[in-house]
């Protein structure tokens, strides 16, 4: 039988999106993942979303598998995209859906965007809690032939924030300046299970605003990473950078976030097809 999903992304962050039951997405893992983000043989994404709709746990119980098929806890942009599928499954513009992930359960609000194809969200990201402490030395690389600023190598300052998944903030003067494809491995190498690596800086001329570039396990340099963000806001407020409702700049576009005892994430997805593979 065809696999009918459909293909949506968060500010450049794209996920190809799966609903059913649990016994209709049984077979689904790993290896569909790779095939189906693969961008030269398969549909391309960053990552493939499953979504169960009947656990009787929450209205969408999701499953993560990034495009390397390895599964990630939580990503802010993705349960975007899942929930505007599940709203659009149920033929609606507006919906509250409990979403149950492995870094536990989320809030998610959508509503109405500016154009038919795209809705706004809201989620409920949960409490920011302490990241790892890194595990292993630093990649070796030829530092010779990169520039610090291109690695980060000099952090003004760097903190590690769980938010179901884990987060390296570095803090930076210029996000521009990094090659976040050298700096990402670079300061994930040090953490054997793995590590999202967000270089960030307060955006000049503006207030309680970040300016942040990402490199996402699994999934390489993004264009935007929901998580991520909320664990930049996190991080700034603690560092006395920004207040509690801080704009987070991104190259695939902006993302609000409210920092608090929970942390709420605001932001886009847009509905790009609905695709139909074979098994």
């Amino acid at each position: 039988m065809p696999h009918r999903l459909t293909k949506h992304h968060g500010l450049g962050n794209d996920f190809l999106v799966l609903l059913g039951a649990a016994a209709e997405l049984a077979g689904v893992g790993a290896d569909e993942a790779r095939r189906w983000c693969d961008r030269h043989r398969g549909v391309g994404a960053d990552g493939l979303l499953l979504g169960v709709i009947d656990d009787p746990r929450a209205d969408v119980v999701m499953t993560l598998h990034n495009a390397d098929g390895s599964r990630a806890e939580m990503s802010g942009n993705g349960i975007r995209c899942l929930a505007q599928a599940e709203a659009t499954r149920r033929g609606v513009d507006r919906a509250e859906l409990r979403v149950l992930t492995v870094g536990g359960e989320r809030i998610v609000v959508v509503a109405p965007g500016h154009d038919p194809a795209t809705v706004l969200v809201s989620v409920d990201m949960g409490p920011a809690g302490p990241g790892p402490e890194p595990d292993r030395a630093l990649a070796a690389v030829d530092a010779g032939a990169l520039s610090s600023a291109q690695l980060a190598a000099s952090p003004r300052c760097d903190l590690t924030v769980d938010l179901g998944n884990p987060h390296l903030i570095l803090l930076i003067d210029d996000p521009a300046a990094v090659v976040i494809t050298a700096a990402g491995p670079y300061w994930e190498a040090s953490y054997s299970a793995g590590m999202n690596v967000h270089a960030i800086a307060p955006t000049p001329g503006e207030t309680d605003a970040l300016t942040m570039a990402t490199w996402e396990r699994g999934a390489g340099a993004t264009e935007a990473c929901g998580t991520g963000a909320t664990a930049a806001a996190h991080a700034a407020h603690d560092w006395g950078l920004v207040g509690t409702d801080v704009l987070v700049h991104m190259p695939g576009g902006d993302v609000e976030v409210i920092v608090g005892e929970h942390m709420t994430l605001r932001g886009p997805s847009v509905r790009i097809a609905a695709v139909e593979l074979a098994s």
